[in-house]
């Protein structure tokens, strides 16, 4: 089934998912969101003032606000309203915003009264006036934005991340890292954190502009930094406000602070789908009834369920990778650094990959945190069983894989892992002499 079949749709969306989330007072509410999130300790952009009247507004001593700041409706919805001042002009009481216009303190003080009066609030009433810093943006981001920051958006759906895009301000889009305004946003991996594929005014695009290269290039292979820290802050985040089960979290990387939370959307917009093509409702579907025990848990599930073994999109030399139907591939050991060589069979008519139920064991992969779900099977007799499925992280060659694995009984057979299709995208198999192979490969094993 391709991923257009899986898409979620605006009306399922609202009837079914938005239903769960009786928190969404708390997240129309910036103020609200910024001080229960700030209670849980996770990291949000400080607040520098908060005006509530037309007297507060006019008597701000907004000529003492130093470098960069954002001036935005506490109930604001869609990126309305947001003013993002870049920085001071050469003469007092003046400022540059992103897109490079200037403003002075009597436009500051217009838009600030333009939100108290409801504007820019979700319902029209009337608002108050929020004003915060604005973030530091990551040097590795300024080659491909000029205009603002950009976010991340990661779709959280009971503690679990299900997807993410990376949202880029453009010129059109005033600085705002809104996809509605002109912005352009990027699918990312969920097992990597790297870029996949682009939209932009809901069309795919192949291609972003970079500014350091100064030419077109391929929206796909650009890693996000300190991923697995995106995501710790993105369950935290859900977990802090738990009456919002289906939520989208905004997410900045400060070159200082790391990532901190910008707000919660507890209407997240479905054009996440395009960018990484793939469907909400299957992935939405296959975390329902999973009880998340921890914040590292619900990573693994994430990674594992949900990754792309990125294989066939970051080989930046476009080679194909040529390998056996027996190979020596090296599994990372929860907790430590040490990864233990074993003989794996590769095998594409498996859709999955298998472990040995005794060696994950042995290794600590068997443990609470590391099994992401349980799969139950029939048998040739008739029996049911209940195997676990676990997060693996391996390398096959020079590439890293993050996968689910099935674990089994393969005690009996000459291999204790058995790698599938699934994480076998890029590479091509050379079919041989298995036995031979099997010779060659176990006598270049370091020895136990």
């Amino acid at each position: 089934m391709g991923w257009r079949q899986q898409i979620l749709t605006k009306n399922a969306r609202n009837w079914y998912f938005l239903r769960q989330n009786r928190g969404r007072r708390i997240a129309d509410s910036k103020l609200k969101t910024k001080r229960r999130l700030e209670k849980a300790g996770v990291p949000v952009p400080k607040i520098l003032a908060l005006l509530k009247t037309e007297e507060e507004v006019k008597n701000f001593a907004w000529e003492n606000l130093e470098g960069g700041f954002v001036i935005k409706p506490v109930s604001g919805y869609g990126g309305e309203g947001i003013l993002i001042v870049k920085k001071k002009a050469k003469w007092a009481g003046e400022w540059f915003l992103m897109d490079g216009r200037k403003v002075n303190i009597g436009d500051l003080r217009y838009h600030a009264l333009e939100i108290l009066q409801g504007k820019y609030s979700l319902h029209n009433f009337p608002d108050w006036v929020l004003v915060e810093e604005r973030i530091k943006i990551l040097p590795k981001f300024l080659r491909f934005t000029h205009s603002g920051t950009p976010d991340i958006r990661v779709i959280v759906y009971r503690q679990i991340p299900v997807m993410a895009m990376l949202r880029i301000p453009t010129a059109e889009s005033k600085g705002k890292a809104n996809l509605h305004q002109g912005a352009i946003g990027l699918g990312l991996d969920m097992a990597t954190g790297i870029t996949t594929y682009g939209v932009r005014r809901d069309r795919p695009i192949e291609t972003i502009y970079d500014f350091r290269r100064r030419k077109m290039v391929k929206v796909n292979g650009f890693r996000i930094p300190h991923w697995e820290e995106i995501l710790a802050t993105a369950i935290r985040a859900q977990q802090a406000v738990p009456s919002l089960k289906f939520v989208g979290v905004d997410i900045v990387l400060d070159k200082e602070k790391g990532p901190l939370v910008l707000e919660l959307n507890a209407r997240p917009g479905l054009a996440i789908q395009i960018c990484n093509r793939a469907g909400l409702r299957d992935r939405l579907t296959r975390v329902e009834g999973i009880n998340v025990r921890n914040v590292q848990h619900a990573i693994n599930i994430a990674r594992s369920l949900f990754g792309e073994s990125f294989v066939d999109k970051v080989n930046p030399e476009g080679n194909l990778r040529i390998i056996s139907t027996l190979e020596t591939i090296r599994i990372k050991v929860p907790g430590q650094r040490q990864r233990v060589s074993v003989l794996a069979k590769i095998d594409t008519g498996a859709y999955r990959t298998s472990i040995d139920h005794d060696f994950a064991k042995s290794l600590g992969l068997l443990k609470k945190d590391n099994i992401v779900d349980y799969r139950h099977y029939r048998s040739s007799l008739g029996q049911h069983h209940r195997r676990p499925i676990i997060s693996l992280t391996f390398w096959l060659g020079k590439q890293k894989i993050v996968t689910a694995a099935n674990v089994t009984q393969r005690h009996h057979l000459n291999t204790k892992v058995l790698v599938g299709r699934r994480d076998l995208k890029g590479f091509v198999i050379r079919v041989g002499d298995e036995w031979e192979e099997f010779k060659r490969q176990k006598l270049a094993l370091p020895t136990p």
